[in-house]
């Protein structure tokens, strides 16, 4: 077999790291909203719970850049696990709303993980990206995200296929319906601490230059991914977790059908995965990222009006399918055209606005959903996307990849 020659050993302890973490938030994506609704929440209790998840996100994000490229990307990536660890623990003890609101914030969980996503996303991110992006030859860098995403896909549906437990086995440990939700929550705990102690060996680069100051950065380039970010995350802000409910409500899908949904879409994810870096070759990474965006905006405004569950997935699944293909590249991108010594700075700023924007949906979502106008959030989340697409074009389509 031959060796993959990009391939090291940093690479490969933060490629495993993803999987797991991509796990854990594949079926937590899945679960938690719909365990929320059987504790007897509304749409709206539950897409604030979202709501807030995305705002304390937003503040760790800022501080995961900052301490990342100051302090070392590996420390904080080691601390955002644990905060994780703990806070799915915290579900086994509580069902009171705002506890349960504060655990959820707190460990972002639901966050990222879902189908054809390329894995789990959070706050850590930031460090992740640098890390990488340290640790892989730039001519290589498109290679080693496209497989990060893959080994991120793999886990995410292998999260969604655990997803099936609370359908098919319930009262575990005499515990009712809640057993088999909590025995996934003590899993995801466990699978983060495991994560803690693959990160450990991690080697990071001391000696790298540091950055000037802690204004000193690109903010020319942080702008223009600040304006398609913030666009973005208006759309993503309708979908994500909320996208669960949605499902559940429109067309009563159990944890079992949506499980297998998002575990399709995750195997079927890893071939765009594989081709992204060849039609980046051919086309360029922008006009890839643009192309499959607008793709994506069409399959979404149609799967808004699909009167069965199984038209409505053939249709996510398309979506899903075309908007993996520039997962990778954007964040190749990104790294590509931000200094070494500012990489976490500059990924966590551009996508701060995300994190903001992204926070109004949930909310508004759930409450357009107990309305009965359940086509208004897929339909509002493609015409944000439509217009990053728009932007994202007009910002970047001269760029020169490093």
């Amino acid at each position: 077999m031959k060796k993959i020659e990009w391939l090291n050993h940093n690479l490969a302890l933060l490629m495993m790291g993803r999987l797991l973490r991509s796990m854990a938030q594949g079926f937590l994506v899945i679960i938690v909203a719909i365990y929320l609704s059987k504790l007897g929440f509304s749409g709206v209790q539950i897409g604030f719970i979202f709501t807030v998840t995305i705002v304390v996100s937003l503040f760790f994000s800022i501080l995961v850049g900052f301490f990342a490229d100051k302090y070392g990307r590996k420390l904080v990536i080691i601390v955002m696990t644990v905060i994780s660890a703990i806070s799915a623990a915290g579900f086994l003890f509580t069902t009171n709303y705002y506890i349960l609101m504060a655990l959820i914030a707190a460990g972002t969980i639901g966050r990222g993980g879902g189908a054809g996503s390329g894995g789990a996303f959070g706050p850590f991110y930031p460090a992740e990206q640098a890390l990488i992006s340290e640790s892989v030859k730039p001519a290589f860098r498109n290679h080693a995200f496209s497989y990060l995403s893959i080994f991120g896909t793999i886990g995410s549906a292998v999260g969604s296929l655990l997803a099936l437990i609370p359908s098919y086995y319930d009262n575990l440990f005499n515990l009712g319906w809640r057993g088999s939700y909590l025995f996934l929550m003590a899993l995801a705990s466990a699978i983060y601490v495991v994560m803690v102690f693959l990160t450990i060996p991690i080697k990071e680069n001391k000696n790298r230059q540091k950055r000037a100051g802690a204004f000193k950065i690109s903010w020319g380039l942080v702008g223009k991914l600040s304006i398609t970010n913030a666009l973005n995350g208006f759309g993503i802000g309708f979908l994500g977790p909320i996208l669960v409910y949605w499902f559940f409500i429109r067309y009563g899908a159990n944890t079992a059908s949506i499980g297998i949904l998002y575990t399709v879409i995750n195997i079927m994810a890893i071939i765009p995965f594989l081709i992204a870096p060849l039609l980046a070759k051919i086309w360029g990474s922008i006009r890839t990222i643009v192309i499959t965006r607008l793709l994506g905006v069409v399959s979404l405004v149609l799967m808004a009006f699909m009167p069965t569950f199984l038209l409505a997935s053939i249709l996510f699944a398309i979506r899903m399918m075309v908007i993996a293909i520039g997962n990778p590249l954007r964040q190749s991108f990104v790294m590509s055209q931000a200094k070494s010594e500012e990489r976490a700075t500059v990924a966590s700023l551009s996508n701060l606005p995300q994190q903001i924007t992204s926070s109004f949906g949930p909310a508004i979502g759930g409450y357009l959903i107990d309305l009965s106008m359940v086509e208004m959030p897929l339909l509002i989340a493609a015409a944000f996307q439509f217009l990053n697409a728009v932007f994202y074009w007009k910002f970047f389509k001269g760029s020169v990849e490093e």
